[in-house]
């Protein structure tokens, strides 16, 4: 049944047709069709990702300013700028474009054919992913590949936790190193994650040996089940949250917490209370007026920093010399928030103070001339073709190699 079979209702269903079951089975049939062609897209896609970056390395004069042969060096430096054009091209981020095309290049070589079904839109771009994360932590030369690949294509219609799980379960069967070791090497790459959210909200999570983890649970699952006696407003999550809070904040034990400096910028009237305009978490972004007021007044170890009532802006001070002064730096790195390369989310206090126009060539040490960028932007800055102009209001516009032009999100003040 074709679409203009149907009656076209805004005002209740999108079609209406006389039999509801077969406008049902059409819609199903068309949701189903596009899942094929959202997948063999996304195939596509990933596969234009890693010949991009092949060529990069084949031909890294493409991206890189090097004199002679290139070395190795040079070839990272124009690898990381292909992976940047991608990224600001596709506004995604610079990791998933490097890890879809690692998947790419890993399916196509190591699992040909599950890549040849994904083409062809009968497998899920999840399940196909899942499978060139589960082949990466395989050594390349593993003799497994071909069962992986060959199941893979079996399971290819389950659902993506349920193809996760069947994967995770013959990894572990066909998987040449024994688990002792395996864990020793994946105890190495153990870390905090820091996710915001909005509403004033973050996620921080931590991603630990088992025996760990499970340790941390039960001593913030035990303390919360202790708070929570008869009259106590808080639910259990909420008392896990704010126990867990607690011990690593220091709040439990003052004297004993180390010391952080963390920079909040609060508009004089707010500070004041004539104002409900948000504060800026130097990190994070907007929060509350309350919470702002309550870290400025309380919270010796945070950086105060008061904007203008009218205008919300600090008046620049242009420089002499070329290290800004500390108070010019706390400013720029609040304004910042973020490295100010497109895209890129790297914390303004964990990047290099950069010059736009160098200093040595006239650029002065000013608010106007200065942005924060990544050590990996910064090097992309001098050593790649990738170019950059500061306009007024600190918006920054990128020039990629390939002639891409883009404005970084600019400044919120």
């Amino acid at each position: 049944m074709t679409e203009d079979a149907f009656e076209f209702d805004a005002r209740s269903a999108p079609w209406r047709g006389p039999d509801a079951r077969e406008w049902i089975e059409w819609r199903l049939a068309e949701a189903e069709v596009e899942a094929g062609q959202a997948a063999r897209a996304l195939a596509t896609q990933m596969a234009a990702m890693a010949d991009v970056l092949a060529e990069a390395e084949r031909h890294p004069e493409v991206f890189a300013i090097f004199d002679g042969e290139p070395t190795a060096d040079d070839l990272r430096v124009a690898y990381d700028a292909a992976v940047a054009d991608l990224a600001v091209r596709l506004s995604v981020a610079e990791g998933t474009v490097a890890l879809m095309a690692h998947q790419a290049r890993n399916l196509r070589t190591r699992a040909p054919l599950t890549w040849a079904t994904f083409r062809e839109g009968d497998i899920s771009a999840a399940n196909a992913r899942k499978l060139a994360d589960v082949l990466d932590s395989l050594p390349v030369a593993a003799s497994c590949d071909s069962d992986l690949d060959a199941r893979a294509v079996d399971l290819a219609r389950l659902a993506p936790a349920r193809f996760a799980e069947r994967m995770r379960t013959l990894r572990e069967r066909l998987h040449p190193r024994a688990l002792e070791e395996r864990h020793r090497d994946a105890a190495a790459s153990r870390r905090v994650v820091r996710e915001v959210e909005p509403d004033g909200m973050a996620w921080l999570g931590f991603f630990l040996p088992a025996a760990a983890a499970q340790a941390a649970w039960e001593r913030i699952d035990a303390a919360a089940r202790h708070l929570a006696v008869p009259g106590e407003s808080r639910s259990l999550d909420e008392l896990r949250a704010d126990v867990g809070a607690d011990l690593l904040t220091g709040f439990h034990d003052p004297e004993t917490a180390p010391r952080v400096t963390v920079g909040v910028l609060v508009p004089m009237m707010t500070l004041l209370g004539l104002s409900d305009e948000p504060a800026t978490l130097e990190g994070y972004g907007p929060i509350d007026g309350d919470t702002a007021r309550r870290l400025a007044a309380h919270a010796p170890s945070f950086h105060r920093i008061l904007t203008h009532p009218v205008s919300s802006t600090v008046l620049d001070v242009d420089r002499a010399t070329y290290r800004p002064p500390a108070d010019l730096t706390r400013w720029l790195r609040l304004r910042d928030g973020t490295c100010r390369f497109t895209g890129c989310g790297r914390a303004a206090k964990n990047c290099d103070l950069d010059h736009t126009g160098d200093w040595a060539k006239g650029g002065r040490t000013a608010a106007g001339n200065l942005a924060h960028l990544s050590r990996r932007h910064h090097t992309l800055k001098h050593r790649s073709r990738w170019r950059v102009e500061q306009g007024p209001g600190g918006i920054l516009t990128w020039t990629s190699p390939t002639g891409h032009v883009s404005t970084s999100d600019p400044p919120p003040f």
